[in-house]
């Protein structure tokens, strides 16, 4: 998991004269995620020219939270631990999220939906106020497993917004560059390429 922030530096060395849109995601290492249908821009840089850069921070921090009614209403935030379960229920003062014990794997961020509501709960992670991964339907009495890894996703879009599914973005590609976070503090990644060649991203340096 993640022990400590990384702060990222982006560059654009590329020939790129479309002014694409770079976003940054991560996965829920379990099978049943697919990045293109289930991911999420967590990190969206746009107007980045030849070489001009951005620089931004990943925090080490997770917050969980759920939602129901479309969005419309969302539960108190809290800070998740990797092992946890946490619920959606009702009390005294209706509906929050609690922390309820450990998770069935200790690999696992789980939230268990015990409240009823039409259509059931989305579940969001969220790293520095942004959603990082989520879950959109949550069934009554139904749980959402995710399981991160020290990893980044990097895709160039020609339409893509934070915290939009990767699924409604016009992307330029549908590979994505991982970058690996584990012991990492600081890296600098850059863009690369032209139309002819195509565009790849580089690790130019990391500490």
């Amino acid at each position: 998991m993640y022990k400590n922030d990384v702060k990222i530096t982006y560059i654009n060395n590329s020939l790129n004269e479309d002014m694409p849109k770079i976003f940054v995601f991560t996965q829920n290492e379990l099978p049943s995620f697919n990045a293109i249908r289930d991911g999420v821009a967590w990190k969206v840089i746009s107007n980045i020219g030849r070489n001009s850069r951005s620089t931004f921070v990943f925090p080490s921090q997770t917050s969980i939270r759920a939602t129901w009614e479309e969005g419309a209403n969302e539960t108190n935030q809290l800070i998740c631990e990797v092992g946890k379960r946490y619920t959606v229920q009702k009390n005294a003062t209706g509906i929050v999220l609690q922390q309820d014990g450990n998770a069935i794997s200790p690999m696992d961020i789980e939230l268990m939906n015990n409240i009823q509501v039409k259509k059931g709960v989305s579940v969001q992670l969220l790293k520095g106020g942004n959603v990082i991964v989520k879950k959109n339907i949550v069934a009554y009495e139904q749980k959402a497993a995710f399981q991160l890894a020290p990893k980044i996703y990097w895709g160039i879009a020609s339409e893509i917004q934070v915290s939009q599914s990767i699924s409604s973005a016009v992307l330029d590609s549908n590979k994505f560059f991982e970058q690996d976070l584990a012991n990492v503090s600081a890296a600098i990644v850059s863009l690369n390429g032209n139309a002819e060649i195509g565009y790849n991203f580089k690790i130019e340096h990391q500490e």
